[in-house]
């Protein structure tokens, strides 16, 4: 999802730009993000023409951080 959010985030600022801004957007945006998008390997690699194949994602491990790396908005430690 972020790649996609960064992807249209950056579509909508640069389509403003009469000068340069499609240029920028795809080879600096599109191109790039698309190579991961689209690999074999990667997050579409089930989606093959009209179809789509659920596969099931492995859970990510997380740990709870040590106390202090994480700030609050008003500044003070988590």
């Amino acid at each position: 999802m972020s790649r996609l959010d960064a992807l249209w985030r950056a579509w909508e600022y640069l389509r403003q730009d009469e000068g340069l801004g499609m240029s920028v957007w795809w080879r600096e945006h599109a191109d790039h993000h698309m190579t991961y998008l689209l690999d074999p390997d990667g997050p579409f690699r089930s989606c093959r023409n009209d179809q789509h194949a659920e596969v099931p994602n492995q859970p990510v491990p997380n740990a709870v951080p040590p106390a202090g790396v994480f700030e609050d908005e008003d500044g003070s430690a988590a």
